[in-house]
């Protein structure tokens, strides 16, 4: 676990990723998806294929259970939010295991160089 200041660094680091990817499903803009990517890789690049993934996962089950387009051609508003929430929970899981492999990179330094 990262002490003191790490420790804020990190949650500040995760809360960013997160709410990266939640603006990015409000507002239907790709740059704050690409910028959770970027902050994340290489982690990120499994969460956009999650991403993916969630959406399939979305629309194949919800659509058992209801049309997965409005009469208008747009998407209900249970796919837009379901899709924001897998989003943003990916994203934020992404962040979160990059801050444990970059504490882990620095536990095997340390170690290595006797510190």
């Amino acid at each position: 676990m990262p002490t003191g200041v790490s420790r804020w660094v990190a949650g500040g680091y995760v809360a960013l990723v997160g709410g990266l990817a939640v603006l990015g499903g409000l507002t239907e803009n790709g740059r704050y998806y690409l910028a959770s990517i970027v902050l994340t890789l290489p982690v990120g690049l499994a969460a956009l294929a999650a991403v993916y993934l969630a959406r399939g996962v979305l629309t194949g089950i919800g659509g058992l259970f209801t049309d997965t387009t409005l009469p208008n051609g747009e998407e209900p508003g249970w796919l837009t939010t379901g899709g924001i929430v897998a989003n943003a929970l990916l994203f934020t899981a992404a962040a979160v295991a990059t801050v444990l492999l970059v504490e882990r990179f620095v536990r095997r330094r340390r170690a290595s160089h006797g510190s």
